[in-house]
């Protein structure tokens, strides 16, 4: 008689549990991306800082999170099968949208130009502002189109952007164009102090970084929604910036 009267109880918990909204049920989420130093790849400290961030977020959101360094294609391919939950890092656009959940944007990517230590701006109006300098660019790098395609302006080409870091710091030329995160990385492992270099106002271009998760699984849009309340709250409590640093020391 006491398991009987015992079992409406037993049944109410068992509503209860079933009406929990599924962010309350914390998962181990699956991510695969492409390694792209100096932003996520295996060989770089804490795996890189947006792999840092993002795991910070989905912590914060209730869940865990590993990730695992495949080509693109792949990673793209095995996540709109369902065969892992996320794409990490990916930028957006409207096509991506029929096979994955695009999460709010985890970090901005700034493509510009970088002065050389000494140099007595830190911004400029127009590009034409520009011309009386002379500026590094890498030989099959896409900067921006209105950048690219303005002959007006004195051009250096290198090979390769680490040869522009080279020249900037050995004062060979006045600003070298490309991504701000890749400088620092790479002036960094050269041995450089960007401490004393001007990063230009305002960037050539902005991308956003977002996180995809597959249409495929059935709480996609709650992974998505998890991780964006996560990374609203690192924001707020300064745990995000709080990595940012880290990585730029």
């Amino acid at each position: 008689m006491q398991n009987l009267t015992r079992l409406p109880a037993i049944l109410i918990f068992l509503v209860m549990v079933a009406s929990w909204p599924a962010s309350l049920v914390a998962r181990n989420i699956s991510m695969l991306t492409v390694e792209w130093a100096p932003h996520y790849g295996p060989g770089l400290p804490e795996n890189g800082l947006i792999t840092a961030l993002v795991k910070a977020a989905f912590k914060a959101g209730g869940h865990s999170s590993e990730v695992d360094f495949v080509p693109w294609t792949r990673a793209l391919s095995e996540v709109r099968e369902g065969n892992a939950d996320v794409v990490m890092g990916a930028y957006h656009n409207k096509k991506r949208e029929i096979d994955f959940y695009f999460s709010e944007a985890i970090y901005f990517l700034d493509t510009g130009l970088i002065a050389r230590p000494g140099f007595n701006k830190n911004s400029y109006t127009s590009l034409s502002d520009l011309s009386p300098y002379t500026i590094g660019v890498s030989r099959g790098w896409a900067n921006s189109e209105e950048f690219d395609a303005a002959k007006y302006l004195n051009k250096e080409v290198a090979t390769n952007p680490v040869l522009n870091i080279r020249k900037l710091f050995r004062g060979r030329i006045d600003m070298a164009v490309m991504n701000f995160d890749l400088f620092r990385y790479e002036a960094k492992k050269e041995g450089f102090c960007i401490a004393n270099v001007e990063f230009m106002d305002p960037p050539l271009e902005t991308h956003g970084l977002y996180i995809m998760a597959s249409r495929k699984i059935p709480d996609y849009q709650t992974i998505a929604e998890d991780f964006n309340r996560g990374l609203d709250k690192i924001r707020k409590n300064g745990t995000f910036q709080r990595i940012v640093n880290r990585f730029r020391k």
